[in-house]
Formats: C-alpha cells, sequence, structure tokens
C-alpha cells in the first residue's frame, strides 16, 4: 500500500496558486514577444536540416535571397567564423552548446540548424527558410542504445553552472518491475 508523504508547505501542490496572467490570457488581453513590433525590427527563421547524419553537400540559398522582404540568408559560407563565447566574469548567460552554429557542414542530427534566412517579416522569413534547398550526403545515423558520447567531458561548464552533459540517464527496468507491486 503506497504511504502517504506530507506536502512541505512551500509546495504549491494541493493549494490554491494565484495566476496572475490567467484572466489577461482568458480575455485575450495577454501581450506575447510576438505582440511586440519596433521601428527596424527584423525576423530570423532556422533552415533545419531535414537527415538525421550526414554532410551538406550544397545550399541553394538563391531563390530565397530574391524574395521581398528577405535581408540576408546567413550559412557557414557567407556568415564567417563564429566564436563560442565562455563563461566570464558577470555574465549571466547560459552557455552549454559546445559547438559554434554554422561550424561546419556536418549534420550530427535531425533539424540542426544549417542556415538562417532573415526578413522584414516574421512570413517572409518563414517563407525565405522553406525555399532554401539543401543536398545532403547521408551517413548511417547511429541508433545504438548504448550510446557512446564523443570526445565530449561528462560535465561541461556553462555560465549558469557545471551541467552534466547527458540530462536524462536510464534506470533499471528490471529491477523497477521486479520490485513492483502491481
Amino acid at each position: 500500500m503506497p504511504t502517504t508523504q506530507e506536502t512541505p508547505t512551500t509546495s504549491p501542490i494541493g493549494r490554491k496558486t494565484p495566476r496572475v496572467d490567467g484572466p489577461l490570457k482568458v480575455t485575450g488581453t495577454a501581450q506575447y514577444a510576438s505582440d511586440f513590433h519596433f521601428p527596424g525590427m527584423l525576423y530570423a527563421v532556422p533552415v533545419e536540416a531535414t537527415i538525421a547524419s550526414g554532410r551538406v553537400t550544397k545550399l541553394d540559398t538563391a531563390a530565397a535571397e530574391k524574395m521581398p522582404g528577405v535581408r540576408a540568408i546567413f550559412h557557414r559560407e557567407n556568415i564567417g567564423k563564429i566564436f563560442r563565447s565562455v563563461q566570464g566574469e558577470g555574465f549571466d548567460g547560459i552557455i552549454d552548446e559546445r559547438r559554434p552554429p554554422f561550424e561546419d557542414d556536418v549534420v550530427r542530427y535531425y533539424g540542426q540548424y544549417i542556415a538562417l534566412a532573415v526578413a522584414d517579416t516574421f512570413e517572409s522569413a518563414k517563407a525565405a527558410a522553406d525555399a532554401v534547398r539543401a543536398t545532403y550526403a547521408k551517413d548511417k545515423h547511429n541508433v545504438a542504445t548504448d550510446l557512446v558520447a564523443d570526445d565530449e567531458p561528462d560535465v561541461v561548464d556553462t555560465s549558469f553552472a557545471p551541467t552534466k552533459r547527458l540530462q536524462s540517464e536510464r534506470g533499471d527496468p528490471e529491477r523497477a518491475f521486479a520490485s513492483a507491486q502491481v
């Protein structure tokens, strides 16, 4: 039989929690980041890899660059070197990506950013991102159950705090089922 646990007095579980944003959301008057428009503001939409593993061999941006309102299509060939930020005194951001964007043409996972469309409106940026055509040399993706990290350390220094590279850990399902009451 499960035992009951006492909920700490600081926990919101089991008691009313005021939702100051509730009335604004249900009446449609809440403002979101996309509701703000500033003079000269540009919008960016990433172009994502459509394969899980391989290499970008060609990126055709010609049609996207000619679309109305498009300011630029950034990718590794035209953006120049991007340096990875490092943890520094007084720096409040969290940096946990160890590889700068567009560092190389290697596709490491499905959805990896391979280019960035920048335009006057979100709709123009989205249309331009959709118009970019990538050609790939596909590699066999790793579907092994026991994945081995590359040469990355187990704990990565981020500007927030030292963080485990692996954010989830697998348990022991056989032991859990064997000890389960049902």
